[in-house]
């Protein structure tokens, strides 16, 4: 099995990015005043408009979302007999919500709007929406960048990161998490990355091409669909948009 130097590069960011944060959370370095500084500074930059689009970006994230993005990106793998990359896909998705879930419980750390979620979900780091989204839209951008190997595939390959990013924002916006949290879903996500990166065979990866484009025209359409439901959810749900 070999391992690039771009593969330990990521891996040793992710980790340093990662371990770094939950030291400042065990009180190592002054973390609070980093998040608060940036979260204290997000209502004057609210509005309507920003908010709607922030709903929407964050919808992306949802778990609902994120499992039938899952589903429809593993059964294209089944289809084309990739049977590695469906299986290191599916083990991937289906671990980091545990991974994710045991660390809420285990840090225990209140979220901004204390109020917003319950049980488990009303710890915040890490972010649960930035882990694994950043997690599902990334092997699908590893599995573009594989599919199509020049331009197309790096420009839906940028835009999947960008994605991931954006939805990160949208938690911090929206005053679902500390901006640290998100930046450790990240971390996270990064690590489990690299992971799929090394152990998956690009060889058998061609064989998926004429499925991504299907896979990629399902979920676009389906977003719009579900975004009906998910969002006058949404607008009652982020009580932090209605202190404005």
């Amino acid at each position: 099995m070999h391992v690039s130097r771009t593969q330990w590069l990521c891996a040793g960011l992710s980790l340093i990015l990662f371990a770094g944060l939950a030291l400042g959370e065990a009180g190592l370095w002054p973390l609070d005043a980093f998040d608060r500084a940036i979260t204290d500074a997000i209502p004057a930059l609210r509005s309507e408009s920003l908010n709607l689009l922030m709903l929407a970006v964050t919808a992306l994230g949802d778990s609902r979302f994120l499992i039938f993005v899952s589903i429809v990106t593993i059964g294209a793998l089944l289809i084309a007999k990739a049977w590695r990359e469906a299986i290191l896909f599916g083990v991937a998705f289906s671990l980091m919500p545990l991974i994710v879930k045991v660390l809420k419980v285990t840090i225990a750390r209140p979220r901004p709007t204390v109020d917003l979620y319950g049980g488990v979900e009303s710890f915040s780091f890490p972010s649960g929406h930035a882990t694994n989204s950043a997690l599902i839209y990334g092997a699908l951008a590893l599995l573009s960048l594989a599919v199509f190997r020049k331009l197309p595939g790096r420009l839906i390959a940028a835009a999947f990161a960008l994605l991931a990013i954006m939805i990160a924002l949208s938690r911090v916006y929206l005053g679902a998490h500390w901006p640290s949290d998100t930046l450790a879903g990240l971390g996270l996500a990064g690590l489990m990355l690299t992971i799929i990166s090394i152990r998956h065979e690009e060889a058998r990866l061609p064989d998926a091409a004429k499925f991504v484009p299907f896979v990629l025209i399902l979920i676009t359409a389906a977003f719009p669909l579900y975004l009906l439901v998910a969002l006058p959810e949404a607008r009652d749900l982020y009580t932090a948009l209605h202190s404005e």
